[in-house]
């Protein structure tokens, strides 16, 4: 709920001042890009766990039941619990896992992604989740849309490098 606030203007010897609701209401989400411009998203109002995870690599699963997965992630705690171990069990020959180098957000399109939307949402404050999460699919269907932009996000040198 805490806005990306950024560069502003306001009238000389005036402060600009953006007001806020604090507290710990948030909305997390996980997303997966394919190079050829497609986008999934999901959400939540708490942070996800493995079995949110996996939840969502079963969803991936289904949009794409003929083909096997690469999956290409960063090597966070929850990706490597026994929850996501078990799932790859299950799926052993056809979801496939890279794990990115330490410490190495450049290497992911998703990152990218993110900034994106940040981007979008900067000096913007939202009263509630429900706004928040309106304005978010809002834009994220924007960037779904655009699939010169999510193609791009795999161009990107350190990405190309990785991923091409």
């Amino acid at each position: 709920m805490l806005p990306l606030v950024c560069r502003t203007w306001a009238p000389k010897g005036k402060t600009p001042i953006i007001e806020e609701k604090a507290g710990k209401e948030h909305l997390s989400l996980i997303a997966a890009m394919a190079p050829n411009g497609r986008l999934y998203v999901g959400g939540q109002d708490k942070a996800y766990n493995s079995e949110g995870v996996v939840d969502f690599l079963e969803y991936l699963c289904r949009r794409y039941r003929s083909k096997d997965l690469i999956v290409i992630w960063d090597g966070a705690t929850i990706h490597r619990s026994q929850a996501i171990k078990d799932f790859l069990a299950r799926k052993k020959g056809r979801v496939h896992l890279v794990a990115l180098p330490g410490y190495s957000p450049e290497l992911n399109p998703v990152e990218l992604l993110w900034s994106q939307l940040k981007r979008e949402l900067k000096n913007r404050v939202f009263l509630d989740l429900t706004d928040l999460a309106e304005v978010l699919k809002e834009k994220i269907e924007e960037v779904r849309k655009d699939t010169e932009l999510l193609v791009s996000f795999f161009k990107k040198k350190e990405v190309a490098f990785f991923t091409g």
